[in-house]
């Protein structure tokens, strides 16, 4: 996509020969001052308004790219120059796009559609067929969708015959995505790779391509299950977004997708802080985003007050707030408010992409309601979704085939066939170890260890036990650390309705009610409230809790707690 225009605009030697290097060079924030002030001396050509507002837009100054965009459109009018005039047309309805005008951005969509008809434009044409099937994929009817493929799909094939390499990028991303959705997955998965090489060979000429190809990828490769693809161009995109520090759109986007790539990987902090910067970054249409991504973790590490407001938050913005919230409501105990949501979430659930991240939870949920016939009927459903989805991509990651075993080990389990069950989740367990993520690996052997138990092989309880609660307490997941089984003195499990001796150990009468109050989930503020004491009493009777111990996390004062009785 050539952004400067028609050549006949290109300035003389006399005019912003710097801004245009520094633009080249992604300085972009020394390009805007270098444009501006030679435009305070004599207005900018439009090929140098663009790349003006192409720096303004990179800088996150989104008001005055728009302004900029404008200013160039209209000096490429008055010149009589229609393909540059087009190109910019197009260029301002994706900033109001993407900002969430979608009025303004239809509007552009119509004034582009008329340039590119009334001057009987070709090349130009790529430009709009792109827009009309990104727009069409905000439709969630499978008719809009269809179109949308054949759309982006001729808008490729235009883009590349003009050697347009940013617009075939864009339509190459739009076809990729219309496959995803209509359950082509790895031929829709091979266009975005097509998309990629092009990105990464350096053949696109705007910045901006850029990020929308990399946030557009990794999304894709998470939609899809595909963790060493989203771990590879998530890794690839940090590197880019590390290059160009002065890089501000994005960046909130690709946070997300960061946060759930470190999520799932084990890097909790890394992960809660990348989400909260995301969740200050997004526009508020999209932070919902953010939002589950910050009630997620928030649930997993024990912080149930923080969890429900950020799902309530998600929301709000448009983002449902299940499975999460589901799950939170699981964790709390409130197990007939967990059931009646996934029952109506089974209904209301209709969409593959939905129905494969819905089972997994669904089945925990009704197995813990003692619906065994219910988780079991949603263990086959996953099953035979993981062998539709990943039977046609060998290589994959199969996450999905991982979960369906999982949920088949929950399912029996509940149902009173462990026999059955400890063969199923000794696969599952393997199957998420291979895949390097730890807290579903963790979750799967503390069903197996129940399992075992239910079997009366106490010391292969015991060995899945333990390996669970290492991994939960390196994680920091507190609520599933409190629902392993106690330890006995010797180290093994505590069978079931039993508990290990009380001993606080070298533990002061405070300390230990402090150290139960973590266990239960409480903040420092909470804990003051509860035993009527400052929060620096609270944290400083919490450090001596961890120099006693040679601890140094709420998780490992929590699994202290289960472990010496004190709960």
């Amino acid at each position: 996509m050539a952004v400067h225009g028609s050549t006949a605009q290109l300035p003389g030697p006399s005019q912003p020969l710097d801004g245009r290097r520094l633009y080249e060079a992604g300085a972009w924030s020394s390009a805007l001052e270098a444009f501006e002030r030679a435009d305070s001396a004599e207005p900018l050509p439009g090929a140098d308004l663009m790349l003006t507002a192409f720096s303004a837009y990179l800088l996150g100054l989104e008001d005055r790219s728009i302004a900029l965009f404008g200013r160039a459109f209209r000096d490429f009018l008055g010149a009589h120059d229609d393909a540059a005039a087009a190109r910019s047309a197009f260029w301002l309805g994706f900033a109001h796009d993407a900002r969430g005008d979608r009025g303004r951005a239809e509007a552009w969509g119509r004034r582009l559609a008329a340039i590119v008809e009334e001057a009987g434009l070709s090349a130009e044409r790529a430009l709009l067929l792109s827009g009309m099937g990104h727009r069409a994929l905000a439709s969630p009817d499978p008719a809009e969708t269809r179109r949308a493929l054949g759309l982006s799909r001729e808008a490729a094939l235009i883009a590349h015959a003009a050697r347009d390499t940013d617009t075939e990028v864009f339509s190459r991303l739009s076809t990729g995505w219309a496959l995803l959705r209509l359950g082509s997955d790895a031929e829709g998965l091979a266009e975005l790779d097509e998309a990629m090489a092009t990105v990464t060979a350096g053949e696109v000429s705007t910045p901006i391509v850029n990020g929308v190809a990399y946030c557009s990828v990794i999304s894709a490769s998470l939609r899809a299950k595909d963790l060493s693809r989203a771990r590879e161009w998530t890794s690839a995109a940090t590197d880019w977004c590390a290059r160009n520090q002065e890089l501000v759109p994005f960046r909130g986007q690709c946070l997300v997708h960061r946060a759930e790539v470190k999520m799932l990987d084990g890097d909790w902090p890394g992960a809660l802080e990348e989400a909260a910067r995301a969740a200050e970054r997004l526009l508020p249409a999209d932070a919902g985003l953010a939002s589950y991504q910050l009630g997620e973790l928030h649930r997993l590490t024990g912080r149930f007050a923080e969890a429900e407001d950020a799902y309530r938050r998600a929301n709000s913005a448009g983002r449902r707030p299940e499975p999460g919230l589901m799950l939170l409501r699981l964790a709390q105990g409130r197990v007939d408010v967990a059931s009646t949501s996934a029952r109506r979430l089974a209904a209301e659930l209709t969409r593959r992409s939905e129905r494969e991240d819905f089972l997994p939870a669904y089945v925990e949920v009704m197995a813990a309601a003692g619906d065994s016939e219910a988780a079991c009927a949603g263990a086959e459903e996953l099953s035979r979704l993981a062998e539709k989805a990943e039977g046609g991509r060998p290589g994959v990651g199969g996450v999905l085939t991982a979960r369906a075993l999982t949920a088949q080990g929950t399912a029996r389990c509940a149902a009173g066939e462990a026999a059955q069950a400890v063969q199923t989740l000794r696969e599952a367990s393997l199957a998420w170890h291979r895949l390097g993520l730890p807290y579903l690996e963790a979750r799967t052997r503390a069903v197996l260890g129940r399992c075992y138990a239910a079997l009366g092989d106490n010391e292969a309880a015991a060995l899945e036990t333990d390996a669970a609660r290492a991994a939960f307490g390196a994680l920091g997941a507190a609520p599933d650390l409190a629902a392993l089984p106690a330890r006995t003195a010797g180290g093994g499990a505590v069978a079931a309705g039993g508990r290990a001796a009380s001993s606080a150990g070298p533990l002061t009468e405070r300390e230990v009610q402090v150290v139960r109050l973590v266990a239960a989930g409480l903040t420092n503020r909470g804990i003051a409230k509860e035993l009527v004491l400052s929060e620096k009493t609270v944290a400083r009777h919490l450090a001596n809790v961890y120099a006693k111990l040679g601890i140094a996390s709420r998780a490992a004062a929590t699994a202290y707690a289960y472990d010496h009785g004190l709960l």
